[in-house]
């Protein structure tokens, strides 16, 4: 898995469009970043760098806020609509699943579609993370 802690290193690394959700939070926050937005350090700012998935074992790195047995459940064993985000961005390139665990946020997670299309548990997650909830 890679890890980035900030803009720069990830648009090093990674198509435009899988970085414009993480620019969007930047710019929206720019007030409080000293120095350029690309410098920032997703860990000072969330508690928690980006990280790519680059293979599927990586996917167990990635917890809900599910829990089986005490333990969180991570998407590589089932899906979960408990996270803070789950959606498809750059026209479906990427999942990106972000779990806010502090007050400063959480850890993000990009997972290319070539992993996402080998475990299920990605898109079903996606897709009950973003389904209408009755009153």
């Amino acid at each position: 898995m890679k890890v980035f802690d900030n803009l720069a290193a990830m648009r090093a690394c990674l198509p435009k469009g899988a970085c414009v959700p993480i620019a969007q939070v930047l710019t929206d926050m720019e007030d409080y970043i000293d120095g350029p937005i690309e410098q920032a350090s997703f860990t000072h700012l969330f508690g928690a760098p980006a990280y790519l998935v680059e293979q599927v074992e990586d996917l167990g790195a990635i917890l809900s806020f599910d829990r089986v047995e005490g333990r969180r459940v991570s998407l590589a064993a089932a899906a979960s609509c408990a996270f803070d985000v789950a959606e498809w961005i750059d026209d479906g390139r990427f999942a990106r699943f972000v779990t806010i665990e502090t007050s400063d946020g959480g850890p993000q997670y990009l997972v290319p579609r070539h992993v996402a299309d080998s475990v299920s548990f990605v898109s079903m997650s996606v897709e009950l993370s973003n389904a209408p909830q009755a009153d």
